[in-house]
């Protein structure tokens, strides 16, 4: 069973190693050329999505098929269904310019926490009323300036057939802002990579699906809970018809 694990474990290695890697490259650039390097955020972001990508050229096991829009909207909330450590790899290679609000705690780690924070991760499990305040904050700013937000409503990760009842906090905030709300749906990455597994569960060539659905608009809903819950029909809906594809 170990042995089957640390086999089974090569895309996790390759993963880590390449962000690593490629996260060491990034601060040794930063730190050389910083006086020329107007948004570190976007910088960083830049050298992670590479890595993503490589990531999944280099593990032969993965096919990741992705439809996205052919005119992404900027300054928009992404809403994405949330199975495993692998989601958030597989779209940030095609969303840019964004701050990504987790239920997470990672204060205990500095050095990730650091890391994680470069890239664009705020979260929130742990933090005080006033510390998510601030990262409220700095989401609606950030919208403001036409740069993107990525939430996972449904507050985990989860790979039942049934999404877990959503949060509102995207819903309130796309409302507040007027911004537009995209979709994403992905189905396939638990086969790989659950919650709670550092072993990576199939040895099989196995796809991600990757979804995006057409913008929704706050003008056409009359609230946030009725864009929530019309939101969630509709990824559950193409949830469905992706896992018709296994």
């Amino acid at each position: 069973m170990v042995l089957k694990c640390i086999l089974g474990s090569i895309g996790h290695f390759i993963f880590f190693g390449l962000l690593i890697v490629f996260m060491l490259m990034g601060y040794l650039i930063y730190f050389i050329f910083k006086p020329f390097i107007k948004d570190s955020q976007h910088f960083f972001q830049e050298g992670s999505a590479l890595s993503y990508r490589l990531f999944f050229l280099l593990t032969p096991r993965i096919v990741l098929e992705a439809d996205i829009l052919d005119n992404m909207p900027s300054g928009a909330i992404y809403v994405s269904t949330h199975q495993s450590i692998l989601d958030f790899p597989a779209f940030a290679i095609y969303i840019k310019n964004y701050l990504i609000f987790a239920n997470v705690n990672l204060g205990k780690f500095s050095i990730v926490e650091k890391i994680t924070h470069s890239v664009g991760v705020r979260y929130i499990k742990g933090k005080s009323l006033s510390e998510v305040g601030d990262i409220q904050k700095e989401l609606e700013s950030h919208l403001d300036s036409g740069k993107n937000v990525i939430y996972f409503p449904e507050g985990t990760r989860h790979s039942g057939d049934k999404l877990l009842p959503f949060k509102r906090g995207a819903f309130k905030l796309a409302m507040k802002k007027n911004r537009p709300l995209v979709p994403v749906v992905i189905e396939g990455a638990y086969k790989f990579l659950p919650r709670k597994s550092w072993c990576f569960k199939t040895s099989k060539k196995e796809k991600i699906y990757l979804k995006m659905l057409p913008p929704l608009y706050p003008k056409d809903f009359k609230n946030e809970i009725e864009m929530m819950k019309y939101t969630q029909n509709i990824m559950q809906k193409k949830k469905d018809e992706l896992c018709d594809l296994f």
